[in-house]
């Protein structure tokens, strides 16, 4: 079966039936290699680091060493080498006068983010949300059926809280097959691709702002999904019982036109992605009225959710009862974090990323769009939407981490900006789902846009008169050229380098854009030598100059880094060029 436009479901492009932004569509991250769990093993910090693939993309400062310096004694003209060496801090007297010296110290170098290139879905394509097992999956929600369905409990469930959960998948991530999977009604059929629904057997939990993983360390619940709920009030106090430190109180709110509002952190699990059974117990109590995303640290062993958090002061003593809701006015809508060791219980979230003093007081981070780069399952990304009220719309800005735990902004501006007023795009922008590698050479990430703005009165397509009548949304995939995420730019001369690696291969390509008045050049240190390789210092490496996704770095003709297996550290000097990555092959 292939998609058109006559096939019942929405992507991003389309709206919740509660007004919130363009639907989010399912996902979240890929990990491509399995890990178990065993014994505790001790871990030691420093140098040389172990590369978890054979490449180094510079969405971070992660990789690039912050250069150190010495304060060196001045010494007679006769003096030995070491002595030479000593240092004035440790030997020094103050007696004799001692001269600074710097080390690897990078200077003239920044982090740019890259723009993303929208490209609209055409009829008969489909967003990818993961690439496992040879091709490209999707989870995807769809509206509640308009016709009585005597076995749901849809009636009950707050609009926009009550989205079914649709599966696709793709060979090349263009041509989609919807397979009809006979697995839950709908309109009193069951022959459609629905996966999950949570309005069945009474049940009147629903689903909101959700993604589905991949587990790599299990077999049996390899894919997981992470979702917001509607909490019954018998849940709410066994729940309270169990941890009660843990409950956000600010999940429970007033009904919304006569529908319950009280919510909760609810997960489900899955051998194959198709089968799902829901977890009987909240994952948390949080008022994550979002997209909320989460995936398995390969490094830490642990689950790690990002969910909607709320930067809210306490009420004053006396005051609870007034204006229950009114922390929706007086917080600031931010992204927390919170792990977990099993999939069955989360601690409580802590903000990690809110409105910045860099920011604008009215800018809010509605959505957290956590992913990481194709592959790298330690290069993490953010592409949160910011809503920014004066104008009640925005655009998607592009956070980094190191770590996954301590995030910052990358310079450069939104990466998948709105377009023009009028156009499909021009309200706000929308992104979620995993970075994904497509044909081509293309990293892309799927996004949603409206040309209204995010609250506006007039989100039924069909009804709308007011503002721009007949121009729909717009769903598709923001794109790069293959790791062109962030450059690492040198506007004139410059120069850095990297921690000490354990090397993935003998030679080394570079992501690299330089101009014809630039050049990159790369000398090679084995760790704890102090001096560069015979053969591979900057006087014999030849100029890089051009632009390419894979460009050879030679010395004098030669590939090789003769390192002789040991560990290595990279050293640039730069002058007008954009450094994207580094990669290494044999």
């Amino acid at each position: 079966m292939r998609y058109s436009r006559r096939t019942p479901f929405v992507m991003l492009a389309g709206r919740c039936a509660s007004g919130h932004a363009a639907r989010l569509v399912l996902l979240l991250t890929l990990a491509v290699s399995c890990c178990s769990a065993g014994a505790q093993v001790d871990r030691f910090y420093g140098e040389p680091i172990e590369l978890k693939s054979d490449f180094i993309y510079f969405t971070s400062w992660k990789y690039v060493r912050q250069g150190g310096f010495s304060w060196q004694l001045e010494h007679a003209s006769d003096a030995t080498e070491e002595e030479k060496n000593v240092g004035a801090w440790l030997e020094g007297d103050g007696t004799r006068p001692a001269r600074f010296a710097l080390s690897d110290m990078p200077r003239g170098i920044r982090l740019v983010a890259q723009k993303a290139e929208k490209r609209p879905f055409q009829p008969g394509q489909l967003a990818a949300q993961v690439f496992d097992e040879g091709k490209y999956k999707s989870w995807y929600t769809m509206g509640p059926c308009a016709e009585p369905e005597p076995y749901s409990t849809k009636e009950r469930i707050l609009p926009g809280y009550n989205a079914h959960i649709a599966y696709a998948e793709s060979v090349d991530g263009v041509h989609w097959d919807l397979p009809r999977l006979g697995l839950v009604e709908f309109a009193g059929s069951t022959e459609n691709n629905l996966v999950f629904r949570g309005d069945l057997n009474g049940s009147t939990r629903g689903f909101h702002g959700g993604s589905v993983f991949i587990d790599p360390s299990s077999a049996e619940e390899r894919y997981k999904m992470f979702y917001l709920g509607i909490i019954t009030d018998e849940e709410w106090a066994a729940f309270a019982a169990k941890y009660p430190d843990e409950v956000d109180t600010m999940a429970r709110r007033q009904d919304v036109g006569g529908f319950r509002c009280v919510v909760a952190v609810f997960g489900a699990v899955s051998p194959d992605g198709i089968h799902w059974t829901s977890l009987p117990e909240p994952l948390m109590i949080q008022h994550a009225d979002t997209l909320n995303t989460c995936y398995y640290d390969v490094d830490r062993k642990e689950y790690v959710a990002y969910v909607r958090a709320w930067q809210a002061h306490v009420k004053a003593p006396g005051m609870e009862a007034v204006n229950p809701d009114g922390w929706i006015a007086a917080g600031r809508r931010s992204i927390g974090r919170a792990v977990s060791r099993d999939f069955r219980h989360f601690g409580k979230p802590e903000i990690v990323v809110s409105t910045g003093a860099h920011m604008p007081p009215s800018h809010l981070y509605y959505t957290n769009g956590k992913t990481t780069l194709p592959g790298i399952l330690d290069n993490h990304v953010m592409f949160p939407w910011r809503w920014e009220l004066e104008s009640d719309g925005g655009s998607t800005w592009l956070l980094s981490s190191p770590d996954g735990t301590v995030w910052s902004q990358v310079p450069g501006g939104p990466v998948v900006e709105t377009g023009a007023p009028g156009t499909s795009s021009g309200g706000y922008v929308v992104c979620s789902g995993n970075l994904l590698e497509y044909p081509g050479d293309i990293w892309g990430l799927t996004y949603g846009a409206n040309p209204i703005p995010h609250k506006y009165p007039g989100r039924n397509f069909e009804k709308r008169q007011g503002l721009f009548p007949g121009v729909p949304g717009e769903g598709g995939l923001a794109t790069w050229p293959k790791g062109r995420l962030v450059a690492l730019q040198c506007d004139e001369e410059g120069e850095f380098a990297t921690l000490a690696v354990v090397p993935r291969g003998n030679a080394l390509r570079l992501n690299a854009s330089v101009k014809p008045t630039g050049y990159i050049r790369v000398a090679v240190r084995k760790f704890g030598s102090g001096t560069d390789i015979p053969g591979r210092t900057f006087d014999d490496a030849d100029r890089i100059v051009g632009d390419g996704l894979a460009v050879p770095v030679t010395w004098h003709g030669e590939e090789r880094l003769n390192h002789e297996g040991a560990p290595v550290l990279l050293r640039f000097q730069l002058r007008q060029a954009k450094l994207f990555g580094v990669e290494f092959h044999s």
